[in-house]
């Protein structure tokens, strides 16, 4: 083992919190060393610890390979992958991933245009330390020692609240660009400062995010929208000239538009706030929010050429969804989410007969409600709907049926307003 740069810290250095470890984190490591392999808590659980934060994964490095931890594990356990194979192992209702060291030899790694697209080379844990992206992910936590072995300095650059890259930065982006935005979320979750020679080395090499699986720029995307300080993360991708990548029409419309720029900064602030708070969050809501930026001319465009309300927001919606392929693609449930939220507009408006009970009670309605809160933000044209739909929320069944069925309702002239 080369550990000339290792630095090893003890329990009474560290004040590592071993009691916030999950109890089956524990057991898989415990059982990887009874059989003669070495096996650490690993990366963000050991990082999030020392900054007094508490990690729900648990994340295990090991010198046993895929088809040994699967052995040891026997039902418990599946491998998974093809660009990298590790294990999952299954305890309880929660999953745990258990990667093999990866080496620093040839063996079987694909490389094109210098982006590594499959790697399934093990080695050891100093080779594993080098291959990670920062040094703060590079610490492993011994549970049987009960010390931090320290390979990159990890937790000198956490102390100093800076975000360091391990190797060379220009080839360790264009290896894997999802780093960059990987470098966005550590800033903005963790608070962990980003170099201005790292701000411009992502601002040179932004464009390899165009040899990314779109469907893997949308993991990344949707980890960015609940990392928690949003807000911050939207404001760096901006900077970085990285939003355009991503959402281009949004960063174009928002970048231009002050409106739409404050829509997008309060529907990030209200996930943070949620968040915060431990409440739940969807993927869809953010993702609707920032689309709606697209969406909402091209389905003005669409009733301007005389298409009724219902058609156009069908349309326009595949439309948006089509174009947003070139970039990231969005999963087909989000996108059915997605479309119902925004159907929902359409709905909001009937305020009277049994349709209002088919909103009240659609699968989206809460998270449909919340986005007519937040464009009544940016459109107080809305509040009357507003009104009424927070209200009747609250009400008795009667009060609801009086409210829906007691009064005649004026006909008015049709509008294709959302």
């Amino acid at each position: 083992m080369l550990n000339h740069n290792l630095v090893t810290y003890h329990q009474s250095e560290h004040r590592l919190p071993a009691g916030e470890i999950s109890d089956a984190a524990k057991k898989i490591i415990n059982k990887l060393v009874e059989h003669n392999f070495q096996a650490y808590l690993v990366g963000g659980a050991v990082r999030d610890l020392l900054l007094g934060l508490h990690p729900k994964d648990f994340d295990i490095a090991t010198d046993a390979t895929p088809e040994d931890i699967k052995h040891i594990f026997k039902g418990k356990c599946r491998i998974i992958g093809r660009r990298f194979r590790l294990a999952h192992v299954y305890m309880g209702n929660s999953l745990y991933e258990v990667a093999t060291f990866r080496g620093s030899d040839e063996g079987d790694r694909v490389m094109k245009k210098g982006q590594i697209i499959r790697d399934n080379v093990f080695g050891t844990i100093d080779q594993d330390a080098i291959r990670r992206d920062f040094s703060c992910n590079a610490l492993y936590y011994d549970l049987q020692e009960h010390t931090i072995l320290d390979f990159a300095a990890g937790v000198h650059d956490l102390k100093k609240g800076e975000l360091q890259l391990i190797g060379n930065p220009n080839k360790r982006f264009v290896e894997d660009p999802v780093r960059m935005l990987r470098a966005v979320r550590f800033h903005a979750k963790l608070g962990l400062k980003l170099t201005d020679d790292m701000k411009q080395i992502i601002i040179n090499n932004r464009q390899h995010l165009s040899n990314v699986p779109t469907a893997r720029l949308f993991d990344e995307a949707i980890k960015l929208f609940h990392c928690g300080n949003m807000e911050i993360a939207y404001y760096t991708l901006t900077e970085l000239k990285l939003l355009p990548l991503l959402f281009p029409q949004a960063a174009r419309i928002a970048a231009n538009e002050d409106i739409w720029h404050d829509f997008l900064i309060q529907a990030f602030r209200n996930t943070d706030h949620r968040l915060k708070n431990g409440q739940s969050v969807t993927p869809v809501f953010l993702t609707a929010c920032v689309m709606w930026l697209e969406f909402l001319p091209i389905y003005h465009q669409f009733i301007n050429a005389g298409k009724n309300s219902h058609d156009a927001l069908h349309e326009a919606t595949t439309l948006v969804m089509i174009n947003q392929r070139e970039n990231l693609m969005v999963p087909k449930a989000i996108q059915n989410g997605v479309r119902q939220m925004w159907i929902l507009q359409l709905r909001f408006k009937k305020m009277f007969g049994k349709g209002v009970y088919t909103t009240l009670h659609h699968p989206r309605f809460r998270a449909a409600y919340d986005f007519l809160l937040l464009r009544n933000e940016v459109n107080n044209d809305l509040s009357q709907k507003v009104e009424f739909w927070t209200n009747i929320q609250s009400m008795s069944p009667e009060g609801i049926k009086s409210l829906i069925f007691g009064k005649k309702v004026k006909r008015q002239k049709v509008s294709y307003d959302l």
